[in-house]
C-alpha cells in the first residue's frame, strides 16, 4: 500500500467511525466517554479514533458540556483526547474566542507564548457556569 492508498484508507475508516458514532444517541456517546475502561474504540488512548468527539459536535447538547469540560481540564488524559474534546466543547458551548481556546487546548496565547493552562481551565469553568 502506497502513501496515497494509506491516506485514502485512513479517511474511509475515519468516516465509517464518524457515521457510526453519529447514529448513537447523546446518552450512548456519554456512556462511552464515561467508561474509563472503554476498549472497543480506543478513545482514551489518544490514537486515531477521534471521531467520537466530532459526533459530539453534532449530537451533543448542554448535557454534554460538563462531561466534556471534565475531560478537557484533566491533564492526565492524552493530549489528543483533550484537544478533540475541547473542539466539541467550544462548539457545543458556542464559544468562538480562538485565543481563549488556544490557552485551554495548548496552554499558549495568541502569540504562542506559554500561559497558565490551569488558570485557563478555571476561566473556562466560570464561563460555562461549572467553576
Amino acid at each position: 500500500m502506497n502513501q496515497e492508498q494509506f491516506h485514502q484508507y485512513y479517511e474511509n475508516e475515519s468516516e465509517r467511525f464518524y457515521e457510526y458514532f453519529s447514529r448513537l444517541t447523546e446518552a450512548d456517546l456519554l456512556s462511552l466517554i464515561n467508561d474509563p475502561n472503554e476498549s472497543r474504540f480506543h478513545i482514551w488512548e489518544g490514537r486515531d479514533n477521534y471521531q467520537i468527539w466530532r459526533a459530539f459536535q453534532t449530537r451533543g447538547s448542554a448535557l454534554s458540556i460538563r462531561p466534556l469540560y471534565g475531560i478537557v481540564s484533566n491533564l492526565k488524559y492524552p493530549y489528543l483526547v483533550r484537544y478533540h474534546a475541547c473542539e466539541a466543547l467550544f462548539k457545543l458551548a458556542q464559544l468562538t474566542d480562538e485565543g481563549f481556546k488556544g490557552e485551554v487546548q495548548y496552554g499558549l496565547n495568541a502569540e504562542r507564548q506559554p500561559v497558565d493552562q490551569q488558570l485557563a481551565f478555571r476561566r473556562l469553568g466560570e464561563v460555562l457556569g461549572i467553576g
